[in-house]
């Protein structure tokens, strides 16, 4: 076939400019390379909605700093958090895995496994030096989320949102991360700084308390913003910012009482798992909106690495997927599914809730299945499961495979953790962390569907608020009232237990712990809390054979070795004390009150040198442990009255 010079010519010329638009494209958006990264900062702002910064059309501006970043970068739209709790969603952000992969899928009762590869490892192995400031007891280095990191700063200083200290303010964070980039300026780094202050209770201080006095929660976040800003504002100073690939997010939302829920934990509606993402590339396009295309948390980690040219030896078992493609390209037209979950139901003996999120359809896996078209029913209202069977199988079927693939390949053992500390500050956050959770993702249709038990979860709600707040005549009128509901409500009876214990009627606490184990037999927690109520109640034979139950089921659980030896050394058996002290020390060194109870005891045995050692250590863990000092200054005293007699 021959073509005529003029035919040739426009082809030619065709070629050229297409090839120029690409450059020119590719130019637009890539100017940078890897070599012109050499600082990542990673910002995870709390219980953040997507639909409360202005930058995702909040009708009153709440964040004029994130804004500025998402003006200078890429804006995702459609962005799926796997669970609407702040450890497990945090673990799937720093290590590019689901939680069926990770094992971690609730606050309470499990840790990060060593073996998982976290983002900070990776960016320390390739020569980044590496922080975090977190904001939150739930994200405690001893839960393992300081892996990789050479400085983590969770040692937060007491600036109180209630009545327990759960949080430090987001000022105290950005002024922490300021004085780190001072120190770093000069090196490759890589920091996470998270900040706490949307969670509840929404206080945010003044002037943002006044400007929005109508809706605190949105006060938060623009407290929150304000703070970014004064980070941007130091990158600026410091000379850092157009070296720096920054990343704007969040773990999960807040129901804000949609679908019947107040808080965040339960449902996985779009309000508890759409969340925002902004990334701001040096070199990049600006002001660039990703609004069709599906990505989630767990693709953080692998656009990192991209991002900045280093190698991710856990390649093969990151879930997540490279972004960086969208800098490059409007929309990718590839079909993803993101997985999402909440096991929290199953505290109440409810069904789990797994779903599975595409461009355009929710798909939720329960006893009742739910199907949304997220492009027509944001709100989630209509179920389309019945008129859609098609889909609905097909993307029953996507989960089911997510599952077998995932959960099979990431179910090694996961050490658990549980300390009564923890499940006191969390239940002040109004989490729930009685009852059971089982790691188990089968389909199963028999039990009861958590929209069903939605009324009894807010609920307990209040009743955490009550506890809190000390309102024990208040909790225990709902306790009973809902215990008249729900008669097995195993639950109840253990909180009922707690509420007469507060009030000194040691009876009655017995009495509903001892009803707690007849439902719900094996639960160390449940004989503790008896053995300590039998104890006060004069019966130490019998407090030392539930302490011993306890610890029959959980060996490593320290509070039951704390308080066994407490009995033990009450009744003169020292020595045996001494072995549970030592052994609940071993398990948690930083407990102030086990040092204070073994200082005593080593006391009583004219082991004083011991004592005051284990005094100080109290004291050194606890400031404010005034019987430790109390006793310490008296074993001194009195060491030196021996010296001078």
């Amino acid at each position: 076939m021959k073509y005529s010079s003029n035919k040739f010519g426009f082809l030619v010329l065709l070629l050229v400019l297409t090839i120029a638009a690409i450059a020119v494209s590719l130019w637009g958006c890539f100017t940078a390379s890897p070599k012109d990264i050499r600082h990542v900062i990673l910002i995870s702002i709390d219980t953040c909605r997507a639909d409360y910064l202005s930058c995702y059309g909040y009708p009153n501006e709440t964040t004029p700093n994130i804004d500025a970043i998402a003006r200078e970068g890429v804006l995702f739209k459609k962005v799926v958090a796997p669970v609407p709790l702040t450890f497990p969603s945090h673990c799937s952000m720093l290590t590019g895995t689901i939680p069926p992969f990770h094992q971690v899928h609730d606050n309470a009762d499990s840790e990060l496994r060593p073996a998982s590869v976290t983002i900070a490892e990776i960016m320390q192995h390739n020569g980044y030096k590496t922080g975090a400031i977190v904001s939150t007891f739930i994200l405690d280095s001893m839960l393992g989320m300081n892996q990789g990191f050479g400085y983590y700063n969770d040692d937060y200083e007491h600036e109180k949102k209630d009545d327990i200290d759960n949080g430090r303010r987001a000022e105290e964070a950005s002024r922490l991360a300021c004085e780190w980039l001072e120190k770093s300026a000069g090196e490759k780094f890589f920091l996470f700084l998270h900040y706490f202050d949307p969670h509840i209770p929404y206080i945010p201080p003044e002037p943002f308390a006044t400007r929005f006095a109508d809706n605190s929660y949105a006060g938060e976040i623009a407290y929150t913003d304000h703070c970014i800003g004064q980070v941007i504002k130091k990158l600026k100073d410091l000379r850092l910012y157009d070296s720096t690939l920054i990343i704007i997010t969040s773990d999960h939302g807040e129901m804000l009482g949609e679908h019947g829920e107040i808080e965040h934990g339960y449902f996985i509606y779009e309000s508890a798992i759409k969340v925002p993402l902004i990334m701001k590339f040096p070199g990049g396009p600006q002001g660039k909106s990703i609004n069709d295309d599906v990505v989630g948390l767990i693709d953080i980690v692998p656009t990192i690495c991209s991002f900045a040219g280093v190698s991710n030896p856990s390649h093969a078992d990151v879930q997540g997927e490279d972004l960086s493609c969208f800098f490059t390209t409007s929309n990718i037209d590839k079909r993803r599914y993101i997985y999402c979950e909440s096991l929290y139901p199953q505290r109440y003996g409810g069904n789990s809730l797994l779903g599975v999120v595409t461009n355009q359809w929710k798909y939720i896996q329960t006893t009742r299945p739910e199907l949304y078209d997220l492009d027509k029913d944001t709100d989630e209202t209509k179920n389309l499961v019945y008129l859609q069977p098609k889909q609905a199988h097909i993307l029953k079927e996507r989960l089911r495979l997510i599952l077998d693939e995932q959960y099979q390949e990431g179910q090694k053992n996961n050490n658990s953790t549980f300390d009564p500390e923890r499940r006191k500050r969390l239940e002040s956050l109004g989490y729930v962390v009685s009852g059971t959770i089982q790691k188990d993702f089968r389909f199963d249709q028999s039990r009861t569907d958590p929209k069903n038990l939605i009324y009894l979860h807010e609920q307990n709600r209040r009743l955490k608020i009550f506890l809190t707040r000390k309102q024990y005549k208040r909790a225990k009128a709902l306790c009973t009232k809902l215990l008249a509901e729900r008669p097995k409500e195993v639950y109840l009876h253990y909180k009922l237990g707690e509420i007469a214990f507060a009030l000194g009627d040691m009876e009655e606490a017995i009495t509903h712990l001892t009803k707690a184990l007849e439902i719900q037999p094996l639960k160390a927690d449940t004989y503790n809390n008896l053995g300590v109520a039998l104890r006060e109640a004069g019966k130490v034979d019998e407090a030392i054979v539930s302490f011993k139950e306890a610890l029959a089921i959980k060996p490593d659980y320290y509070k039951a070795h704390d308080n066994l030896g407490t009995v033990l050394a009450s009744m003169g058996k020292m020595d045996e004390a001494v072995k549970h002290f030592r052994e609940a020390l071993r398990i948690n060194a930083n407990d102030a009150d086990t040092h204070y109870n073994l200082a005593i005891t080593f006391e009583r045995l004219g082991r004083l040198d011991e004592a005051t050692a284990h005094y100080r250590q109290a004291l050194q863990l606890n400031p404010n442990h005034k019987p430790a000092r109390k006793r310490l200054q008296k074993a001194l005293a009195d060491e030196a009255d021996s010296v001078n007699d």
